[in-house]
């Protein structure tokens, strides 16, 4: 049985079209409509998704905030758009991570106010009880800090129309990042992890019972199925059908099936890359298919990010003595777009 990946891909966008108002329930229509736009679910976007000869993956954890060099991810994907203006930015969220999380601190989101300060706004516990409830179990955010402006007042309005937690943090990391340039409008969409799972779970879309054939063994046992439980945590899921995710290598083999994705990573995926590649293989196996493994777009090393975008003394002090980093939305307030100005990878 044949497969042409390109016609999943196109499946899977058609599916994500009816999940539109599921994501992005509330709000008025104008900021509906800005919340598709930014995330990419706008009709021009999703054509652009679903024909483009390269499809370039990043993988960023629900969260408020993206510090540096984790900025660079992002920053990485734009520059392989300006070298392939056909290029297309897929940005998959980890809505599953936790608030246990001290890469992305989700549990609060860190940025500066009118006079340049930072200031904090605390949106979940980390006690012992609750530091591992996943984002995406949590309601959307309430309320805009009254201490944020400009360009965070404005993604805090966009993330108060989320399904949930999960979904504001992708609205206002979305907003955040197309003020800074870091993504290009109409070449960039933002998908939960948990509805790529689910697609193939369910076994959705137009022809797609290859796909299924294919996916079928990728995510039955030892896959590490798990769903969202009562608690707010992760726990093994009994069946497939329940799975909320499943475990890394198989979220990222799943990617496979949207047409030959290459998913931009750094040195720590780069050390478990094998394992993706030896599910896609064994899937091959199983189902009698040929689906080309995912491919590694190594992230360079050693990129000085803030040559150009770097904190003011008096910030990095701060900083400092709260122990956080430098966030893109902060050096967004600082530098304003800075991403359109510069490329260090140049």
């Amino acid at each position: 049985m044949s497969l042409d990946t390109l016609v999943v891909r196109r499946a899977f966008l058609a599916w994500l079209r009816s999940k539109r108002s599921t994501l992005v329930p509330g709000g008025s229509g104008r900021h509906r409509r800005e919340c598709l736009d930014v995330l990419g679910l706008d009709e021009a976007t999703l054509t652009a998704c679903a024909n483009t000869p390269q499809l370039i993956v990043t993988l960023p954890h629900a969260s408020p905030n993206v510090f540096f060099p984790r900025v660079g991810v992002c920053w990485y994907a734009r520059h392989l758009q300006e070298v392939n203006a056909a290029a297309f930015h897929l940005r998959v969220v980890l809505t599953h991570v936790n608030f246990s999380d001290l890469g992305w601190r989700p549990y609060a989101w860190w940025f500066l106010d009118e006079a340049g300060e930072p200031a904090r706004e605390t949106f979940f516990t980390r006690n012992k009880k609750a530091k591992h409830v996943v984002v995406a179990s949590q309601a959307p955010i309430r309320a805009v800090p009254p201490q944020a402006v400009n360009a965070d007042r404005a993604a805090a309005e966009l993330g108060l129309c989320g399904a949930d937690r999960a979904v504001s943090y992708m609205l206002m990391t979305a907003a955040i990042e197309r003020a800074a340039g870091l993504t290009i409008p109409g070449r960039t969409l933002y998908v939960p992890l948990n509805l790529i799972v689910e697609f193939f779970r369910d076994d959705h879309g137009n022809g797609a019972d290859a796909a299924a054939k294919w996916a079928s063994p990728l995510m039955g046992s030892g896959a590490g199925a798990r769903k969202v439980g009562r608690s707010g945590k992760l726990e093994p899921a009994d069946a497939v059908r329940e799975a909320f995710v499943m475990d890394n290598p198989t979220n990222i083999a799943l990617l496979s099936l949207l047409s030959s994705p290459e998913i931009v990573g750094g040195g720590k995926m780069a050390g478990y890359w094998s394992d993706i590649v030896e599910r896609v293989d064994n899937a091959n196996r199983t189902s009698g298919l040929n689906i080309p493994a995912p491919k590694l777009s190594r992230l360079p090393d050693n990129v000085n990010y803030q040559q150009h975008v770097t904190p003011s003394l008096s910030l990095r002090q701060a900083l400092e003595t709260e122990g956080v980093g430098y966030s893109q939305g902060m050096a967004v307030t600082e530098h304003g777009a800075f991403a359109e100005r510069w490329n260090p990878f140049t």
